[in-house]
């Protein structure tokens, strides 16, 4: 069944398989039942992997199996073995992890950034993510944001972030490796743009109002980057990068933007996003270590709040 709708492919990629419930269900219908066989999971992405392995193909239709490859691979990720994956799927999405901004080749970039995160995410890839997570870092900063929204960076690093925290066994062997994301996503921040970024394809009418209800800039965007991220950091990281993280909301320029900041940061630390250790740290970093203030007053000092940190000012008569 795959390998017929592979050969259909390019009718659905042209119209969009989103537009096609039917073949969206068969799609994943059989997709689902493959995940049960790694074994035949591996044999089909062989037969199916793309013709010029480590370049991007002239022919539109060879592209166009290079994205239905991509993007089956990308459901099968997790459930193939180590070796085969790095075979298969990082000779494959290599190519396409950096364009030159050719708007037809943004569907097959997004589908090889997804291939590759699922890659480093699956719990028996700790070899792979150990020896490629900094060099995909790396060219995630070189892409942002010229061929990636604010919103799929910002998911991209909160899942760098999740694979370098505990419980991660690259944790165990690389400790510091996710307050060193982090740090370059601060480092960029405090150079980054305070000018609202446009979106990279035109979208229809009613979505265009909705993406642009709160536009975002590159520098927002990295700030939002870190606050995503604060769940997954472990214990001792998270009482780090929690006033880190508050300071760096102050730096956006535009008070719109730095208000949105902040909804952002109250709601992970309020929503139950945070489990209950994280979120014990979070309630004593609020009430006891100044992060009320530190959040939410900019530069205005402490002293002249009607309530401060310790719940009561000097002046009150309780």
């Amino acid at each position: 069944m795959l390998s017929t709708l592979r050969h259909l492919c390019f009718i659905s990629t042209r119209l969009g398989t989103d537009t096609l419930s039917e073949y969206t269900f068969v799609y994943l219908a059989a997709i689902d039942i493959l995940s049960q066989h790694p074994t035949s999971a591996g044999a089909f992405l062989k037969k199916t992997q793309p013709t010029e392995i480590g370049r991007i193909p002239q022919h539109p239709l060879d592209r166009c199996m290079d994205l239905f490859f991509l993007t089956a691979a990308e459901h099968l990720a997790f459930i193939l073995d180590a070796n085969i994956a790095t075979e298969l799927l990082t000779s494959a999405a290599s190519p396409y992890l950096s364009t030159d901004g050719d708007p037809r080749l943004l569907p097959i970039f997004e589908a090889a950034h997804s291939v590759m995160l699922n890659l480093l995410s699956a719990p028996h890839n700790v070899a792979i993510a150990a020896s490629q997570i900094e060099s995909y870092a790396s060219l995630l900063f070189q892409v942002f944001p010229r061929l990636l929204s604010p919103r799929q960076f910002r998911l991209a690093i909160k899942q760098l972030v999740r694979i370098t925290s505990p419980p991660s066994l690259l944790s165990v062997q690389r400790p510091l490796l996710s307050s060193t994301v982090l740090d370059v996503v601060l480092y960029r921040m405090v150079s980054a743009t305070s000018v609202p970024l446009q979106p990279l394809v035109k979208v229809p009418t009613a979505q265009s109002e909705k993406c642009n209800e709160n536009p975002m800039s590159e520098q927002s965007a990295l700030v939002h980057a870190l606050i995503d991220s604060l769940p997954f950091l472990d214990i001792g990281g998270l009482e780090d990068w929690l006033p880190l993280t508050a300071k760096s909301v102050h730096l956006i320029h535009d008070p719109t933007q730095r208000d949105t900041a902040k909804s952002r940061f109250w709601e992970v630390l309020s929503s139950g996003e945070m489990d209950v250790a994280r979120a014990v740290v979070c309630v004593a970093w609020w009430a006891t270590k100044g992060g009320r203030a530190m959040l939410l007053c900019d530069e205005v000092d402490i002293s002249s709040l009607p309530m401060k940190t310790e719940a009561l000012n000097e002046t009150s008569r309780l």
